[in-house]
């Protein structure tokens, strides 16, 4: 075994890795805000009448709501993207570890290996195109121009 092929090894096992890790990360960052938005209406229930702790709450909940933005519009197209990705370069490992092989079993392993990494790839390019869209033409939460339009009432 040559020191490239380690290289490569060592590399598609670190790719790999970092999308796991990528992709749970995401999904931590989902059920972290779920638990968030329940926090934060039991904090609307306990702050009852009191208008300090209902602003508190209101801005507790305005990052909630910002960041829920990015989990559920953006989020989900860029873990497929990253799954796609991995695909693609596992079946291009593939690819590079069966070519030069002349056996039948090998010669078909080799050319559902390039199949399957040109659609992974385009797989990867469309989710990544969506999740571009998506951040483009999804509209943002911003309360920004609720609290210029309350600063300039208490004015």
């Amino acid at each position: 075994m040559s020191n490239w092929a380690i290289v490569a090894a060592v590399a598609v096992l670190a790719v790999t890795i970092a999308t796991i890790g990528y992709v749970r990360y995401r999904q931590n960052e989902t059920s972290t805000l779920r638990n968030d938005a329940d926090l934060a209406v039991r904090l609307r229930e306990l702050a009852g009448k009191d208008a300090v702790r209902l602003a508190a709450v209101d801005e507790f909940e305005t990052a909630v709501y910002e960041r829920l933005f990015y989990t559920r519009a953006i989020g989900p197209r860029v873990r497929a993207a990253a799954w796609a990705l991995l695909a693609a370069v596992l079946s291009t490992a593939g690819v590079l570890l069966l070519d030069g092989n002349t056996s039948t079993a090998s010669v078909v392993a080799w050319a559902a290996a390039v199949v399957l990494a040109i659609a992974f790839g385009v797989a990867a390019v469309v989710f990544v195109v969506l999740a571009v869209y998506a951040t483009l033409t999804t509209p943002r939460v911003s309360f920004d121009e609720s609290y210029e339009s309350a600063e300039a009432d208490q004015e």
